[in-house]
């Protein structure tokens, strides 16, 4: 066998190391500017809908969440009267993904709803909940965020509780 056979034969798996690590870059960076621009235009959207009652909304990074998102209380508004919700509207930047938990507080007790992952190109994504009983609170923790992102949830009912 010849010099020359040998080294690229023994460079493959050297080569093959190098194009494994340049497949595992991180996430893209977030483009701050677009990111901005895109809060904006959803702020614009919900100051002057009269069925909006809360908004939750934070910014994200890959990692975010801890290890038991379900024992995280994230993000919460506090309504001064129970609210009645037709539904809540989630909506996140970019083209990654990421999932959440929901937590509502009722005078008869709370519900968790742990979101399967939603892609934030097809936003906003409608949240049905399982009961239209009057909340206290509505709580939102994101998690699982494949790249740096931000979200909303919109909180959409029909005002306080026997209007």
């Amino acid at each position: 066998m010849s010099r020359g056979r040998r080294f690229p034969a023994l460079a493959l798996p050297a080569l093959a190391v190098v194009a494994l690590l340049a497949g595992c870059t991180s996430a893209p960076p977030v483009d701050e500017e677009a990111l901005s621009a895109w809060e904006s235009k959803q702020e614009a959207r919900t100051e002057t809908d009269d069925a909006v009652l809360g908004l939750l909304s934070a910014r994200i990074s890959p990692g975010d969440g801890g290890d038991d998102p379900e024992e995280q209380t994230g993000i919460r508004v506090q309504f001064p009267d129970s609210r009645t919700i037709d539904h809540l509207e989630f909506s996140c930047y970019g083209n990654g993904q990421m999932r959440g938990v929901v937590r509502t507080v009722s005078a008869r007790g709370s519900q968790s709803i742990e979101l399967d992952p939603m892609d934030c190109r097809d936003s906003p994504h409608q949240i049905e909940l399982s009961s239209s009983t009057a909340v206290d609170s509505v709580a939102f923790n994101g998690f699982d965020s494949d790249r740096s992102s931000a979200w909303r949830l919109v909180i959409i009912g029909a005002g306080p509780t026997g209007e």
